[in-house]
């Protein structure tokens, strides 16, 4: 089972430890490997939203729900980026 807390702390330390982000790579790898499992962690999405689901100095990451033709703007942050459904 997805555990929010667990994937922010385990993207945090990658964060700290790993300053090109190939670690974030393996998280993600790691944890879209099981759509079941985010989905059962995060909730079945009803809308296209992005929802902010942790945030620091070092860090950002996002739950999105993407709409087809939705578009936003990237930033110069470092973003984590979870994409749980296409809508």
């Amino acid at each position: 089972m997805f555990e929010v807390d667990r994937f922010v702390d385990d993207c945090h330390a990658a964060v700290a430890t790993e300053s090109t982000y190939k670690a974030i790579h393996e998280i993600l790898a790691r944890t879209m490997s099981e759509p079941a499992a985010v989905l059962g962690g995060l909730g079945e999405p009803k809308r296209s939203e992005i929802r902010k689901i942790f945030h620091s100095e070092s860090l950002t990451i996002l739950n999105v729900m993407w709409a087809p033709g939705m578009m936003v703007m990237a930033s110069q942050s470092s973003h984590v980026v979870l994409e749980t459904a296409r809508m």
